[in-house]
């Protein structure tokens, strides 16, 4: 457990007689840390180490206040002296493990993670920052495996505030990077309950499964709602293991895993469509004039009797005209298409949707995604035509942008909607403020 911190003081009324000792200076300054003033919280504690160069508390409150300055380097420098002054206080590896996971030193963060846990093992958040390091060094079932524990000592210590953010980190986890197939997996984790003395590792969460079962069903129903299915159903399989007699586990797992099915005959249909319509759009295109004048399009009839009258599309080069008469049939401002142009081209997906018909190409649909090309995306523009509006196609469109942002292993996905569209939005998957985290904005005057 934490050693008691001696550094507490309780009002402002440092004697002056006092001021330069190292413990007065060490006290003014935590004082300066807790009001946020950084800068006289640091020179504090460098009076107080000057003076006291072997006490560990004054290196680790001052690297507490260069973590909070995000000053990961020299966070870890002085942590490291607390540690070497006191080598079994576990907050000091614990914080030094932020600092390195900040700053991506893997190996060092692993070690020091472990240590604090070996110091203290009842602390949920040392086992989910070394989670969150092995997720990054790409060892999904050792990050799985610790998710877990922190999870199982969130239970045990009844500290239920973090469980959403801790249980989301395991369940996509499980869902997006498991180490083997699906039925691989089930098959893994049946074994692991079948032949516990072969997997210690699994030890205290196998545990918590069979004196737990209303915990566990709750993670199992919390992965469902959150549209985790393999995670869901990883948990309720290894649920029956434990509570074969209990029917509406079986169930729970039954339905979801027809749902799968489902869903996964879905989209190979939903693949199957979208290549057949991107040859036909090919085909359409070679044989595609166009009267700019009119607007009106001369189709050969043998490639429009291919075509869907609804087709998707990620080419930026459109005709902008089209997208202003779009913007202005749901009364959006129009864009200047110089800085349109320039916002497609950067844009790291774009999806039209067309309404087809012998003598036009309309766009009655419209959505782009901005990203760093590996964890988020943003989705802006979304829209589509009134007088295609109340027939799926938006959400359609939604979930066409979806895919795409997926097939690229976008993992994160967020935008901001009008009062009015919240619960279109809710309905395919999105949540509002999740964890608490609120959108903001800031606008330039």
């Amino acid at each position: 457990m934490p050693q008691e911190d001696p550094l507490k003081p309780d009002s402002l009324n440092v004697m002056a007689k006092d001021v330069k000792s190292a413990e007065s200076y060490a006290n003014l300054g935590r004082l300066h840390d807790q009001q946020e003033q950084w800068q006289a919280a640091i020179s504090n504690y460098r009076q107080a180490i000057q003076l006291n160069p072997h006490c560990s508390w004054f290196y680790h409150h001052l690297a507490d206040v260069f973590l909070k300055q995000e000053q990961w380097q020299d966070a870890i420098i002085n942590y490291r002296h607390a540690i070497k002054l006191n080598p079994n206080f576990s907050w000091s590896y614990h914080n030094l493990g932020n600092g390195l996971l900040k700053l991506k030193h893997w190996e060092e963060a692993v070690h020091v993670y472990r240590k604090a846990i070996q110091l203290n093992p009842h602390f949920h958040w040392s086992y989910c920052n070394l989670a969150d390091v092995l997720f990054h060094q790409k060892k999904w079932n050792l990050a799985i495996i610790n998710y877990w524990k922190s999870l199982v000592i969130l239970h045990q210590t009844n500290q239920e505030q973090d469980f959403v953010l801790i249980a989301t980190k395991l369940g996509e986890t499980l869902e997006y990077h498991l180490p083997e197939k699906f039925d691989l997996a089930i098959a893994h984790y049946q074994k692991v309950i079948q032949n516990q003395q072969q997997y210690p590792e699994y030890q205290s969460i196998v545990q918590f499964l069979s004196q737990n079962q209303s915990a566990w069903l709750k993670i199992a129903d919390f992965f469902q709602q959150k549209h985790l299915i393999n995670a869901a159903l990883i948990l309720y399989q290894m649920a029956i293991q434990f509570y074969p007699d209990q029917i509406f586990i079986s169930e729970k797992f039954n339905t979801l895993l027809q749902k799968k099915n489902d869903l996964e005959t879905s989209i190979n249909l939903q693949h199957q469509n979208i290549n057949k319509t991107s040859q036909k759009w090919s085909k359409y295109d070679q044989g595609l004039t166009t009267d700019i004048s009119t607007n009106n399009f001369d189709i050969p009839l043998a490639t429009y009797q291919q075509l869907e009258p609804f087709i998707f599309s990620t080419d930026i080069d459109f005709d902008l005209d089209q997208l202003d008469q779009l913007f202005e049939a749901v009364n959006w401002m129009t864009r200047d298409h110089k800085h349109m142009k320039i916002a497609l081209e950067h844009s790291f997906l774009v999806v039209t949707l067309w309404f087809i018909t012998p003598t036009q190409k309309q766009l009655i649909g419209f959505a782009r995604a901005v990203s760093d090309h590996v964890y988020n995306a943003t989705l802006w523009d979304v829209v589509i035509h009134p007088n295609f509006q109340s027939q799926g196609l938006g959400k359609s469109l939604i979930q066409y942008t979806l895919e795409q942002l997926q097939l690229q292993n976008i993992e994160n996905i967020t935008l901001f909607a009008g009062n009015k569209a919240v619960n279109f939005y809710h309905n395919l998957g999105f949540i509002t403020d999740p964890n608490g985290i609120k959108g903001m904005f800031w606008v330039s005057s």
